[in-house]
């Protein structure tokens, strides 16, 4: 027979691991979000040829300062440059112009055609929208954000 302080002592491991796997993760989020710093330097740039983009393939991802950036053609051949990290867990974004807008895979977050966060979905931030400088056949993306008119 079973004593009950050998049960007590079972029933305070099974509490004490429940409540353990609960917050791991909990303290796993947290962690990652306060010790985020931002290193880039928000007048890096780089330049890539406006022949990289067609309406075949309206988008391309390059990376300046190890952050990753989409560039896009839209419809009227314009062409715009947004961060690519999903702003609700940093996955990158795609450029999905069927929806038309941006798509996430990693929790099917979606945003429209100028990086907003459509309701709904696990966004809660937009996507900041970056300087793009054309000269002649070059474009320069910068991640200064672009200047709201």
């Amino acid at each position: 027979m079973e004593t009950p302080k050998n049960r007590r002592t079972v029933l305070k491991a099974l509490v004490g691991t429940s409540v353990a796997a609960i917050a791991a993760p909990i303290v796993y989020v947290f962690g990652k979000y306060l010790s985020y710093t931002r290193t880039s330097n928000p007048n890096a740039s780089e330049k890539i040829m406006a022949s990289d983009l067609s309406q075949q393939t309206p988008s391309k991802i390059i990376s300046i300062e190890e952050e990753p950036v989409i560039v896009v053609m839209e419809a009227d051949n314009s062409i715009r440059a947004f961060t690519a990290k999903c702003t609700h867990l940093g996955c990158t974004v795609s450029f999905k112009p069927e929806q038309p807008g941006f798509f996430c895979k990693c929790h099917k977050g979606r945003y429209d055609l100028d990086g907003v966060n459509i309701p709904g979905t696990r966004p809660k931030r937009p996507l900041t929208e970056l300087t793009v400088t054309q000269q002649g056949e070059q474009l320069e993306i910068s991640l200064q954000p672009k200047k709201k008119v």
